[in-house]
């Protein structure tokens, strides 16, 4: 579980899993021509961290100049703890002591400019059934692919991006109760 949430909250290995996710399959090669920021021996060493969490799997090799080449794919498309709630909570605090490190950071420097850098939260409260909350998912991911996958040029900058789905409560909220008694 550690390993797993070490590759979760590392931005390096996110980057990897999203251009995996992004082509189905991918050789480290293919990797690291689009991230060509990263060293080969992280991308290398990253892959194998993934690999042994059972992140990502060979699902075909090539033979390139007498070395085998490993295809790798996501094992699952959502990566996700086992239905284990402390494991669960460990990955989500996390996640978001990670993110609270990364606002510190940012707001000891003395160039931040929350503006110019566009930081922003956002929170909707959504009231959508299964269908088509999982519509709106596909939607918001066609459109980060769509722009997670042009090329690093020299004015490009990392920019994290969190979109984290959570149940309003173990009971039905004030909000949903006034919506249930409407429809009825």
């Amino acid at each position: 579980m550690e390993k797993l949430i070490k590759i979760l909250t590392d931005p390096i290995s996110n980057r990897i899993i999203q251009l995996i996710r992004i082509n189905k399959r991918m050789t480290v090669s293919e990797i690291l021509s689009r991230m060509q920021d990263i060293p080969r021996a992280t991308v290398y060493r990253k892959t194998e961290r993934m690999l042994k969490a059972d992140v990502i799997e060979v699902v075909d090799t090539h033979r390139i100049r007498g070395q085998i080449e490993n295809v790798y794919a996501l094992k699952n498309y959502f990566i996700s703890p086992p239905q284990n709630g402390a494991d669960g909570m460990k990955i989500m605090t996390s996640t978001i002591i990670q993110i609270f490190e990364l606002c510190s950071s940012y707001f000891k420097r003395d160039d931040a400019d929350v503006n110019r850098d566009k930081l922003f939260v956002l929170n909707y409260a959504l009231s959508l059934s299964d269908r088509d909350f999982a519509s709106m998912l596909n939607e918001i991911y066609a459109i980060v692919d769509k722009y997670q996958s042009k090329p690093i040029t020299e004015n490009s900058h990392i920019r994290n991006l969190y979109l984290m789905s959570m149940p309003s409560g173990g009971e039905q909220n004030e909000q949903e109760k006034c919506y249930s008694e409407l429809l009825s």
